[in-house]
């Protein structure tokens, strides 16, 4: 009875403190198994490719609830390797739905702060924050049921690139046809909500400022603020699949989301519900306008962030860009070991 007692206080305090008493065991795999160079084996089969040892020699225990970086970026490239690797249908379909529920965020944050406006014109800051606080739900519902957006691929597919677990075919698939999908998904929806009457009062006279608003930089800024942007929607889902539970996910998804709503960057699938919104409203822009000041700069942006900024700087970090600069770190981190065990084994034989 007492054992059973001490059992569960024991499962109680590893709930609670969220880390895991039990360590997995790592079965060896034979050296001489033969492996497709575009097929990468996943985390749960034995390979031990997590970082069991940290960067600064600290050897850093992770959280049962959250994956250690390394471990998030392998989670991270093998995502795009699954979002590459589908029927381009099976694409354009999470697409198309990633491109709704974006249109669902974009149009529950107007709603809410667009009608604010009274205590907004003095107040600007509380609109700000109320967009902010509002859209990243459609990046939790896309992240939760498996959608696609072009934002997003752009990083995870180029990350599996990287890795060597798709061919450049399945990443300029991943990318198309990911686009396709997010216009259609954010255009329909727009043409939607005006057909039911929700753009109306506040919500459309925000949309159609916004709009303008988004129109009005020049070419260079508009893509910086795009790759700003993407910066941080790369790390929310980077975060978002370093957790293993849905508390992690959420508060993984709405801090770089909201971070980047309410500094007024520029993401390219959240333009392509606001645009339409505003284009149907009779705003003062035109087609081309939205095409060449705005879309073209905010996708190049976007585009450079995801490859570039987060998916090649982790590869570095993490996978194989960086692999002759992990094995120098294995190498002095041996070197560090030996030196320490022979630094303890000198004063046991100097204690006796």
């Amino acid at each position: 009875m007492r054992l059973s007692v001490a059992t569960l206080l024991l499962l109680a305090a590893q709930n609670v403190a969220g880390y895991s008493f039990v360590q997995p065991l790592r079965v060896p795999v034979a050296s001489n198994v033969r492996r497709n160079p575009y097929t990468l084996s996943m985390i749960s089969d034995g390979t031990d490719r997590s970082e069991r040892k940290s960067l600064d020699i600290s050897k850093t225990t992770y959280s049962s609830l959250v994956k250690s970086p390394k471990d998030a970026y392998i989670a991270f490239a093998e995502k795009g390797m699954s979002n590459a690797k589908m029927h381009w249908l099976k694409i354009l379909h999470q697409s198309i739905l990633g491109g709704a529920y974006v249109g669902f965020g974009g149009l529950l944050a107007l709603s809410v702060a667009g009608n604010i406006s009274g205590i907004g014109f003095t107040n600007p800051g509380l609109v700000k924050m109320a967009f902010a606080s509002l859209f990243p739900v459609n990046l939790l519902l896309i992240v939760m049921t498996g959608g696609q957006l072009f934002t997003g691929n752009s990083a995870t597919v180029a990350a599996a690139k990287f890795e060597g677990m798709i061919y450049w075919r399945e990443l300029a698939k991943s990318f198309a046809v990911s686009l396709i999908g997010n216009v259609i998904g954010c255009g329909l929806f727009a043409l939607t909500a005006d057909y039911v009457g929700l753009l109306k009062g506040g919500t459309g006279a925000l949309a159609c400022s916004t709009a303008v608003g988004k129109c009005a930089g020049t070419f260079g800024q508009t893509m910086t603020k795009a790759i700003l942007c993407n910066w941080m929607v790369s790390l929310a889902v980077y975060m978002a699949g370093a957790s293993n539970d849905l508390v992690g996910k959420l508060v993984g998804c709405w801090f770089p989301i909201s971070t980047f709503v309410a500094i007024g960057l520029e993401h390219s699938v959240a333009n392509l519900f606001i645009m339409p919104c505003a284009l149907l409203l009779g705003a003062k822009v035109t087609i081309h306008d939205v095409i060449f000041k705005n879309l073209i700069p905010v996708l190049i942006g976007n585009a450079i962030a995801g490859a570039f900024v987060v998916a090649g700087s982790y590869s570095y970090q993490y996978g194989k860009l960086g692999k002759k600069s992990r094995e120098r770190f294995r190498e002095q981190l041996k070197k560090y070991e030996i030196r320490k065990r022979a630094e303890a084994n000198k004063e046991v034989v100097s204690f006796e």
